[in-house]
């Protein structure tokens, strides 16, 4: 008699299958598990990213700060030289030397000077000895024609040589006087208080006359001599002032000339500012004046850190549309918007393109958007928001 398939016991392979299945069973029920709580995760990841914005506000014009290069220079610089030629025999500054007015600098060679001198005086004195003994001579001779014992033409031969003597003495003089100017002309002196920036010769050199020897630049008063665009003439005006910087260095000059022949090459004028109170300015400094150029362009100001790069060498912005569907309020989808950049400050830009007024612009985008993302936006504090109108 045959057993009831009921009561057959499971086979080995049976076992087997059954014990997978319940595996599998339970692989199931915690991949579900474990794909619901990353799901949740997900779900928490997701939440809005928070951006703040700013409100796009278009304008027809714009205030462009233009800055112009130029140089300090001393108030006065000289290059000081002898005026008559001869070999240096003594420099009693160099460079670095601070000087004052008047103060000696150099010395040429004076011996051939010093022994011109000396026969000048010795031809002079001759001439005297000579002029007293034809004054002496003429008296007498004066006398013995008034009695007729002379004749008029001896008398005329004597006065002549005593004229003749006189004329002398006064060419004499002239020379003695030309060798004491040769003589101090040969000690060269500061024409004014400054430094020396430059030696051009040592002790030994032959100079010419009128040869640079040293440059000198006054001290204390410099200025700022700086090209400005013909354009920009008017709004310069003498007797304004305004700020120049090199560096991190700055302060007041006054426009007190205003060069109106203009550069050939670089269409400008030079604008000539003192300094009244150095900040540490170095002669020969590069400094940089700052012009306002109103500019006619109609845009819109945006924070630089809200500009990203575009496709075919444009540049976008990244808005937010508030979504009318959504019933929680502050919530929004990204836009990108191409423009173009008309103007560039350092913490600013002035665009124009697709950007119109009244977009909510996100202030910064250090990552690129995924155009329709939802986003939770705030607005930013008015003085948050670098804005063109206020300048």
């Amino acid at each position: 008699m045959t057993a009831s398939p009921s009561k057959r016991k499971p086979s080995g392979p049976m076992i087997r299958i059954a014990a997978v299945g319940v595996v599998l069973t339970a692989a199931v029920i915690g991949a579900a598990g474990l794909f619901s709580l990353r799901s949740g995760e997900g779900a928490k990841a997701a939440d809005p990213l928070p951006v703040a914005v700013m409100t796009a506000r278009e304008q027809d014009t714009f205030v462009a700060q233009r800055k112009f290069a130029g140089r300090i220079v001393p108030q006065r610089t000289s290059d000081v030289g002898f005026e008559l030629g001869g070999k240096i025999v003594a420099l009693s500054v160099d460079e670095g030397d601070s000087v004052q007015a008047g103060q000696a600098l150099a010395r040429l060679d004076t011996e051939q000077l010093t022994n011109r001198r000396a026969e000048l005086l010795g031809q002079r004195r001759e001439t005297e000895s000579q002029l007293v003994r034809a004054d002496s001579t003429m008296s007498r001779t004066a006398k013995l024609a008034a009695k007729g014992f002379s004749t008029q033409q001896s008398l005329d031969d004597i006065r002549a040589e005593r004229d003749g003597l006189r004329a002398k003495l006064v060419q004499i003089d002239a020379a003695l006087r030309a060798v004491d100017t040769d003589l101090k002309d040969s000690v060269l002196t500061a024409p004014f208080a400054g430094q020396i920036v430059r030696r051009f010769f040592d002790e030994g050199s032959v100079v010419d006359a009128g040869q640079a020897a040293f440059r000198l630049n006054e001290l204390g008063v410099l200025e700022a001599r700086i090209g400005v665009p013909i354009a920009l003439r008017d709004r310069v005006d003498v007797g304004e002032r305004y700020t120049v910087t090199a560096g991190a260095l700055s302060a007041d000059g006054l426009v007190t000339r205003i060069i109106s022949d203009v550069n050939a090459q670089t269409r400008t004028v030079t604008v000539i500012l003192r300094i009244d109170r150095d900040p540490g300015f170095v002669p020969r400094d590069l400094v940089r004046l700052s012009l306002d150029e109103k500019i006619r362009e109609t845009g819109i100001w945006v924070p630089a850190t809200a500009i990203n790069e575009s496709l075919r060498g444009l540049w976008s912005v990244y808005v937010v549309l508030p979504d009318p569907q959504d019933r929680e309020a502050g919530l929004g989808r990204i836009q990108r918007k191409d423009v173009e950049i008309v103007h560039i400050e350092e913490n600013r830009v002035y665009v124009r393109g697709t950007l119109q007024a009244g977009d909510r612009v996100v202030l910064s985008s250090p990552f690129r958007f995924v155009p329709g993302q939802v986003v939770r936006f705030r607005n930013a504090p008015e003085q948050a928001v670098t804005q063109g109108t206020g300048r």
